[in-house]
């Protein structure tokens, strides 16, 4: 194949990808279409996930990396997973499912998590006296206390839909 024919068909997968990328659905907020597609794609995930892992040896290298702009987590992570020979599966994944990207996913799992501890921690700490309560808010994460309240309360909303997922998390707090 001629470096014109390769060139004219990288560009053809690039601009379908990314035509093809813009009618995916919103995967930034939580709806129960994006929880729904979220459920069904983590089994998929899970050995990019468990791959992924290992990009952080520290929780400060993961916070960090959270404070990055979502492009530059994409970047990061698509570097981490051709160094793994993990890209190519893991973007079948993420186009199977509907995500734009892992990040994508990764961010919507994330925002998940933190709306269903904050909401645990709403419910545990409704419980205690002012002091206890003070104890309690010292030793939480920052990401759980600043969960958005609409987070929280779609989580409230939805329990029945997020009930599995709740009920392994709340078994792995204990």
């Amino acid at each position: 194949m001629s470096l014109f024919k390769k060139i004219v068909f990288t560009f053809f997968i690039f601009f379908t990808t990314f035509s093809y990328a813009q009618f995916l659905p919103d995967n930034k907020s939580l709806n129960v279409q994006s929880v729904q597609r979220w459920m069904q794609s983590n089994r998929d995930f899970s050995s990019v996930m468990q791959a992924l892992d290992a990009m952080h040896k520290t929780e400060n290298d993961l916070k960090q990396f959270e404070a990055l702009p979502a492009t530059e987590q994409d970047q990061k992570i698509t570097v981490f997973l051709q160094q793994k020979n993990l890209l190519e599966s893991a973007n079948a994944i993420s186009l199977q499912h509907g995500w734009k990207s892992v990040g994508e996913y990764m961010r919507l799992s994330t925002k998940l998590g933190n709306a269903i501890a904050a909401y645990f921690f709403a419910e545990e700490t409704a419980k205690l006296s002012d002091t206890q309560k003070k104890a309690v808010i010292a030793k939480t994460d920052a990401a759980v206390l600043n969960a958005p309240p609409e987070d929280v309360a779609f989580v409230k909303n939805n329990e029945k839909l997020l009930k599995a997922y709740i009920q392994s998390y709340a078994k792995g707090r204990q």
